[in-house]
């Protein structure tokens, strides 16, 4: 059990993307949207700074997740063949045409999921509104079987966003003397509890926060936690929201495997 728990940690290590250049500005960071527990998960890239980030964001889309990310079971329903063939952006929609192995067939809820990925990671961008979809240079109005708008925001896909997200940590991140968790969730009276478990499954540091806004809208949460560990070891940051029913349980919960640093 130890050996694997080991083994678990070198390959977290060794998926942490780490900045190939030294110098401020150097490096471009951006997000990539994929799938975990049936709902949309926000990742981020970090690569040498680069003057086509939509571009390169969709090229780490279809690459799909770090085997850190997949391990926590982090998915992507975009087909891994799928290739890349243009994107222009235009007063505020991204055309971005790909080819024909993004309509591989699937279910419904994964051709949603795969159209959604898309839209979220492409409307990161001040400069994108909308996301219009072409397939082997063809405008498309259904995709499997599914029905795809002239051009897709967020709004269209909102309900595939989870009640808490988690924007940071990353998954995997290396952590030492404190961590900032922020995302956005909503959630019943905007509460937010932030618990940092060691190895073992025992609470090592917890903090409550409230989100901008709750019970009926998204508003984002931000906290510093601070902890320590006697040696390096797995961990991980479980963000929840109240035990509205008195279970004992809270109502949602999201874990964010990380490494802690003595």
């Amino acid at each position: 059990m130890r050996i694997r728990a080991l083994l678990i940690l070198l390959a977290l290590l060794a998926a942490i993307p780490t900045s190939t250049a030294g110098a401020a500005g150097s490096t471009s960071v951006y997000q990539v949207w994929l799938q975990r527990s049936g709902k949309l998960w926000l990742v981020k890239r970090e690569q040498p700074i680069t003057a086509a980030p939509a571009h390169a964001a969709v090229q780490s889309l279809l690459t799909g997740p770090t085997v850190a990310e997949a391990n926590a079971g982090v998915r992507s329903q975009v087909p891994p063949a799928t290739t890349l063939r243009g994107l222009a952006i235009q007063n505020g929609t991204a055309t971005v045409d790909l080819d024909s192995a993004f309509a591989t067939a699937g279910t419904r809820a994964q051709v949603r999921m795969r159209l959604a990925q898309l839209t979220f990671t492409l409307t990161q961008f001040t400069t994108v509104d909308r996301v219009a979809l072409r397939i082997d240079g063809r405008a498309v109005s259904s995709l499997a079987g599914v029905a795809v708008p002239r051009t897709m925001t967020r709004s269209y896909f909102a309900g595939l966003l989870p009640v808490i997200a988690v924007w940071n940590p990353p998954i995997g991140s290396q952590l030492s003397g404190s961590v900032r968790v922020s995302g956005d969730a909503n959630v019943f009276e905007a509460t937010v509890h932030v618990r940092i478990i060691d190895q073992g499954g025992s609470t090592i540091a917890h903090a409550t926060t409230t989100a901008s806004c709750g019970t009926g809208c998204r508003g984002g949460y931000t906290v510093l936690v601070p902890f320590s560990v006697p040696r390096d070891q797995l961990g991980a940051i479980i963000v929840s929201d109240d035990d509205t029913d008195g279970d004992g349980v809270p109502q949602h919960q999201v874990r964010v495997p990380v490494v802690l640093l003595a």
